[in-house]
Formats: C-alpha cells, structure tokens, sequence
C-alpha cells in the first residue's frame, strides 16, 4: 500500500516552515532514509500578509494565493496538506473547499494536543498574533473540549506582535524576557497552560528548548498530528 505524501503549504512565515519541515522528520520513527515521510514543501514567502487583511480589508487578500498553492500540492500527489501558520486558518474552510485532499487542522490538533497534555485543562492561554485573536478562531474548536480559551491584555498583545515581526520574522534574536513575562502573567492570571498560538512563537519555543509542561506549541501539535497519521506512530 502506497504511503501518503504530505504537502507543507509554508511561506507564512518561512522560518517556521523550515522548522515546521524539521520537525516532520525528527518526529517520525525512521531508521534509514526509506524510512521517512515523502514532503512536497512550498515556501511561498509572497502570500499576502494574514493579518494585514483580517484587520484590514483593504489590504492585499492571501487566499487566492493559498488557494493556488494549496491546489498545486495537490497536482504533485500530495493526499494531505498542513499548513504551518495559525492566523492562515481564518481562512481554512475556503481553503478546504478549494481540494480534495485533507488539510490538517492545527487549532484542531493543537486543543486536542492541550486537552490530552494537560490533565484537567479548563482555562488556556492564548499567545497569537492580533489576526488569530480577533478571528477567534481558538475559542470556537475550544468550546468543543470544554475549555475556556484566554487572550492577553493589550499591551502583553502589541509586546507579542513586536516578537513576532519586528524579531523572528525579521531574523533577530526575540526578547526572552518578555516572552517569558507574557507566559507568567497569563498562568498568573489562572491558566492551566498557554498555547504558543503562532508558528513564529514556536521557532523561540525550539530555539530556547523550552520544556515547561504548562506550554503548548501549536507546531508540535500539528507536526505529531501529521506523522501519527502517515507513519501511525510518532517520536515526541
């Protein structure tokens, strides 16, 4: 029986779907090259800026371009497409509609991933870009498990959307002190555990090894789910 191929429709942002594609490989149980999951990737770093446009209408709309690419993995042989970037899902129905392959859901993946990790999970921290916050797209699938879903205050808010432009996407070393502050002040607040709710907040999450139980990285969600799925088991 053929094995499936996985398309990474990345781009959004690059960096994380470098990440995204290494984690892909480090978790799967391979002991040779045969071994691993064939990866189509498109790092398409031209797609529109997501939260540009859910702000702001007026801005350059990203689906048409997600759309294509998603259509393009889908030509090469893909059977399944992740998407590494979480405000990208505010446009995952259409998406969706636009193949017939699976794509896999990482807000999905990454409360089903909370909701096993973390036993007795009732409120949950989101750290995300201002795009994924204002689309809510996290307290829709989070309903689901029973969890109530919390976002920083504003100004922990811009201090996350500076880390995350202004640093990681523009290759510079992130504020750990921040982050870390950000992290606190939300378990402080009365959180079970906060999700790294953008794939940019995952490369610190990585870069710094961070091995804290109460945070949840949205690209390890996603990646597990992806490899569980082709190979039916995955190295955590």
């Amino acid at each position: 029986m053929r094995e499936k191929t996985l398309g990474i429709l990345g781009g959004v942002g690059p960096l994380a779907t470098v990440y995204f594609a290494d984690l892909i490989v480090k978790m799967t149980p391979a002991a040779c090259d045969q071994d691993h999951i064939r990866t189509i990737v498109s790092n398409n770093p031209k797609i529109p800026d997501r939260t540009d446009y859910i702000l702001d209408r007026t801005k350059p709309n990203p689906l048409p371009a997600m759309i294509a690419d998603a259509r393009m993995l889908e030509s090469l042989g893909c059977d399944e497409i992740a998407i590494p970037c979480n405000t990208a899902h505010f446009f995952f129905d259409e998406i969706q509609k636009n193949v017939g392959v699976r794509i896999v859901n990482i807000i999905e993946e990454t409360l089903k991933f909370a909701h096993r990790s973390v036993p007795g999970l009732s409120k949950v921290g989101v750290l995300a870009t201002t795009g994924t916050l204002q689309s809510d797209v996290y307290p829709h699938v989070a309903r689901q498990f029973g969890i109530e879903c919390v976002y920083p205050d504003a100004d922990s808010v811009r201090t996350l959307m500076h880390i995350i432009y202004d640093q990681v996407k523009a290759g510079k070393r992130a504020d750990q002190d921040a982050f870390f502050a950000i992290v606190d002040g939300m378990k402080a607040d009365g959180c079970d555990a906060v999700i790294l709710g953008c794939t940019e907040l995952s490369v610190i999450y990585y870069e710094l090894q961070i091995k804290r139980p109460d945070v949840l990285d949205s690209m390890t969600a996603l990646a597990a789910a992806c490899v569980q799925d082709i190979k039916g088991s995955v190295l955590l």
